[in-house]
């Protein structure tokens, strides 16, 4: 294996240490989001415990997660980077429309001090849950790059947990923000663009 395959095993690794856990905090959350709500931010605290945790066991596993490997080529290399590539890109988009507040998830936690709104323009435009995209499509860019049984697994596993977790914030911003939303989702889809360019709709 060269020093390039090696570096990109530890990147998909600390990728995984990283963001793995993210939809498994938003699982417990989202579901009893007004119970969490009475902590404001201390309900943050169920973060670090999860984290090491699932942290902790991805680098115990890390011998088994890089075992077997199948379908390492150079196109799966050349579609690998390009997803990861773009998920870069999408991420970039994400980050200069909102702040690190927002992404950290302050207005959903603690609304009263972090107001927030529905927001229709830019990268969430084109796509309601572009944060969750970036995040699926890194996971199997880095499974296409590293040819890793247990990284495709990962990135099977994100991807079905961002299936349940969109929906239920969603129902959260419907209760919300209702009418407003209520037309923005019908809109804009949930994780794939139109290939059409978006109507615009008024922002929140």
């Amino acid at each position: 294996m060269s020093g390039l395959e090696k570096g990109i095993d530890v990147a998909a690794l600390v990728y995984a240490i990283l963001f793995f856990p993210a939809p498994l905090f938003w699982l417990i959350v989202h579901p009893a989001i007004h119970f969490w709500r009475r902590f404001g931010n201390r309900s943050f605290w169920i973060a670090p415990p999860l984290w090491t945790a699932s942290g902790t066991g991805l680098v115990l596993a890390r011998h088994r997660i890089f075992a077997e490997r199948v379908g390492r080529s150079p196109l799966s290399a050349i579609v690998g980077a390009g997803l990861v590539l773009l998920a870069l890109y999408i991420g970039h988009h994400v980050h200069r429309q909102f702040g690190l507040r927002r992404l950290s998830g302050l207005p959903e936690m603690n609304p009263a001090r972090y107001p927030g709104g529905v927001v229709s323009s830019g990268i969430y435009a084109r796509v309601r849950h572009p944060r969750y995209l970036e995040y699926m499509l890194t996971f199997v860019g880095l499974a296409l790059l590293t040819g890793a049984v247990g990284i495709f697994l990962l990135a099977i596993l994100t991807i079905l947990l961002y299936l349940i977790v969109a929906p239920l914030e969603e129902r959260q911003l419907r209760e919300h923000y209702g009418s407003e939303y209520e037309g923005y989702a019908r809109a804009v889809p949930r994780f794939l663009p139109r290939l059409r360019r978006f109507v615009k709709t008024p922002t929140g």
